[in-house]
């Protein structure tokens, strides 16, 4: 997988040129879904807000179609997490990371689905 389809990037930072451009606080309630604690907003299918749900989901596809994406959180200067960071940086309170995490995680349950199904879910991961 390239580790350069997600960026998170703060306030001061410019969007790649190459990269579609999201803003965290243009996206109604996905503040609030991820002000909760992380046991609670890091379960994805728990999330009430069926619309920040697919907002997430819709972000997801755009990497599976190799679509690099730069999320911007506007609660930090500068933002220097790689999406191979986002994992073990979930935990920080940042609302753009969080936001890539989820969408890195919701796109790796997309790319092993599809696996299941070419291989008629006899794929193990």
């Amino acid at each position: 997988m390239n580790h350069d389809l997600i960026n998170t990037i703060g306030i001061k930072q410019t969007a790649r040129e190459e990269a579609l451009l999201y803003e965290v606080r243009d996206v109604e309630g996905l503040i609030d879904t991820l002000d909760k604690d992380i046991s609670v907003w890091s379960d994805f299918d728990s999330w009430g807000n069926i619309g920040v749900q697919q907002w997430v989901f819709e972000r997801a596809m755009d990497i599976f179609k190799g679509k690099k994406i730069d999320i911007k959180c506007n609660c930090c200067e500068y933002n220097y997490i790689t999406q191979r960071e986002l994992e073990k940086s979930s935990n920080k309170k940042c609302y753009g990371i969080r936001c890539a995490y989820m969408i890195e995680k919701v796109f790796r349950e997309i790319v092993l689905a599809k696996s299941k199904r070419e291989s008629d879910g006899t794929y193990s991961a």
